[in-house]
């Protein structure tokens, strides 16, 4: 009786369902008919239409044979049989039913090497191992698996999680295409369970039951960031940034149109207020509407800030100096700060500075901050000055008598601020820059408007002044220091010019503004400190703004392509647990002196990739092996300094044997 070997699916019946199986049918020596399963694939979407087709060339595959199929395999076909292939390779437990024979394409000779035929050795389901290996490792010394483990997530919502999070870092994309990704990913390997065959809704159920616990979540991350690297926070940043929608969003109430910082007014969006510390790590944060002011969120952040000294007595103790910018320090969000008892370091907005020009224009007093030294070479100097003031403020205290009654009344205090006077060269070259090019957009459309009115193309007077009001509005930068004037005729003849457009600059005015470029003040309860020590404590403000550039241009923050508020604020989140995992990436490289940034790194360690190594042997015996191949210098150098094993990453081996 002939013997035959075959491939196949199968449906069969369970408690949970239907599920598809891949079987191998064969006849064993006494000649008897058998069947043995290959792969189960639980609820597989795999249309019958093309399950032939997967199944041979899911068979030829593995038994390193040509793909004899009567028609082009489609894409769709194509997909699941690599997905199935990848699968049967990693669990390493299909034993093949039948012996291979050697054959060459040509009908020739191959050249064996010990055995092996050299020229016939390949590879095959190459995938991106790298960026996923150093997020894995992170998101692992993050203790993640473990804390979700204990917020009741299971086995397999674990492994959504952290595959959402990591996708963020390596290849930012929607939910609706990470098992795409996935597919030319890594992951399924290091997570070593069945991912592969995630529906696209399990990641959406995992981003709700990851926003349900951001609260735990966060707080796991503060404590776990703080004992690893022992970091004594002193400092709290608290910054906001906004991400816009591709859509309507009506199901989401938060989805407002607002001002936009890419200039995407067309679009709703959400605000988000994100609060760091001195040394990058977020602490919390919160979405709010999309028209929300950036002065009004203060009072929810001083909220925060309360509830984050009261559960870290260190952060209590410390008494933190809180960072704004300018347009979050208002008078009102300052006074509410002081009478929480918390210290504040803020910019004062760009037209104080015109209030100190006196005490700018005058030397005396400004030293120079030491140590501006940036990979080996000097940056521009900046020079600072202290200036301290009091001022008075009225505060509403409450008094509870001994009935329990509460009253309110008024009382005077003196607060004292010292004001740092900054001066930087970089800052005024780049405002002199700005100035330089409005002003030159400013004169082309002044020129052209004196071009239509003297041609006669534009003669109403009140429309004439209306072009004027616009263009001061639209070049306020540098229309203040111009005189625009429209001077009309007196009796102009018939077809002449209604009037001439006259402007000119204002040197006087143009001359005090250029002492200034450059300057800005800052301002702090910190009375304590010496002005180059507060300056230094601003700057670290820029860790916020360098988190901000992370979230939404590496961890795909922007555009949000959900619709519902849940939603949105689960992929907020899940953006900023990817931004954990990669700050304590940065710092730990920090630490090591390395300054590269993750575009960098990714690059260098995308090329580093999991593979089926395909070795044919001259008995007809092949060996499928699949594991991590051997990285390159700056690659393991990379791995170096996490202490990654690559000896300890699994790898598998299917050994289909000769006659």
């Amino acid at each position: 009786m002939r013997n035959f070997y075959t491939m196949f699916f199968r449906a069969t019946k369970s408690p949970s369902g239907t599920v598809i199986q891949l079987v191998e049918s064969y006849r064993n020596a006494e000649g008897q008919a058998r069947q043995q399963l290959v792969l189960s694939l639980g609820n597989a979407s795999i249309h019958e239409s093309i399950r032939r087709d997967v199944a041979k060339t899911v068979e030829a595959q593995l038994y390193n044979e040509p793909i004899l199929l009567p028609r082009e395999l489609c894409p769709e076909a194509a997909r699941w049989a690599d997905l199935i292939v990848r699968t049967v390779q990693r669990k390493g437990s299909w034993s093949p039913a039948r012996k291979r024979r050697i054959e060459t394409d040509d009908g020739t000779a191959s050249l064996a090497l010990d055995g092996v035929l050299v020229d016939r050795v390949d590879h095959t389901h190459s995938t991106t191992l790298g960026p996923e290996l150093l997020a894995m490792h992170a998101w692992e010394q993050l203790g993640m698996p473990g804390l979700l483990q204990s917020l009741g997530f299971n086995p397999a919502q674990c492994d959504a999680a952290a595959i959402s999070v990591i996708n963020r870092l390596v290849d930012p994309c929607t939910e609706h295409f990470l098992q795409t990704w996935l597919s030319t990913s890594s992951l399924p390997d290091l997570l070593e369970s069945d991912v592969l065959n995630f529906a696209d809704d399990r990641y959406y159920r995992v981003s709700d039951k990851l926003l349900a616990g951001k609260k735990k979540i966060e707080a796991h991350l503060r404590d776990a960031q703080k004992a690893r690297f022992n970091l004594q926070r002193t400092i709290v940043l608290y910054d906001l940034t906004n991400t816009h929608f591709e859509g309507v969003c009506r199901a989401n109430p938060k989805a407002k149109r607002g001002k936009n910082k890419q200039k995407r007014n067309d679009c709703p969006q959400v605000v988000v207020g994100m609060v760091f510390d001195e040394f990058g790590f977020e602490l919390a944060h919160q979405t709010f509407s999309g028209n929300t002011q950036d002065s009004t969120t203060l009072a929810l952040l001083v909220n925060t800030l309360k509830k984050l000294t009261d559960s870290d007595k260190e952060l209590a103790d410390a008494k933190p100096v809180v960072i704004v910018d300018a347009g979050i320090a208002t008078k009102a969000n300052l006074q509410r700060l002081r009478e929480e008892g918390f210290s504040y370091l803020v910019n004062a907005s760009r037209q104080q500075r015109e209030t100190y020009a006196e005490h700018f224009r005058d030397e005396s007093g400004f030293e120079v901050v030491p140590g501006r030294v940036k990979n080996g070479h000097a940056r521009a100097p900046v020079k600072v000055k202290a200036i301290d003031q009091k001022f008075t403020e009225t505060r509403t205290v409450s008094l509870v008598a001994d009935d329990g009654n509460v009253t309110e009344h008024s009382e005077d205090v003196t607060v004292s601020e010292r004001l740092v006077l900054c001066k930087s060269g970089s800052r005024a070259d780049k405002e002199r820059a700005i100035i330089s090019k409005a002003e030159t957009k400013l004169l082309e459309k002044l020129q052209a408007l004196a071009d239509r009115i003297a041609n006669g193309r534009l003669k109403a007077h009140e429309k004439i002044n209306q072009a004027i009001g616009r263009l001061r509005s639209a070049h306020s930068r540098a229309a203040k220091f111009y005189d625009i004037d429209f001077h009309p005729a007196d009796s102009p003849a018939k077809g002449a010019p209604a009037g001439e457009l006259r402007y000119g600059r204002k040197d006087a005015s143009y001359a005090d503004s250029q002492t200034v470029l450059g300057c800005y003040v800052l301002r702090s309860d910190r009375q304590d400190l010496p002005a180059e020590e507060l300056w230094q404590l601003y700057i670290t403000l820029a860790l916020a703004e360098e988190g901000f550039r992370l979230l939404k241009s590496d961890l795909g923050l922007r555009p949000n392509f959900h619709q519902i508020e849940d939603r949105v604020d689960g992929h907020i989140f899940i953006t900023v647990l990817a931004y954990h995992v990669l700050t304590h990436i940065l710092y730990i490289l920090r630490q090591r002196g390395d300054a590269r940034s993750w575009q960098t790194l990714r690059m260098i360690l995308q090329p580093h990739c999991y593979a089926t190594l395909i070795v044919p042997t001259i008995d007809g015996t092949v060996y499928r092996v699949r594991k991590p191949g051997r990285p390159e210098a700056s690659q393991a150098e990379i791995y170096r300094h996490f202490d990654i094993d690559l000896k300890a990453l699994p790898s598998s081996k299917l050994i289909i044997a000769g006659k």
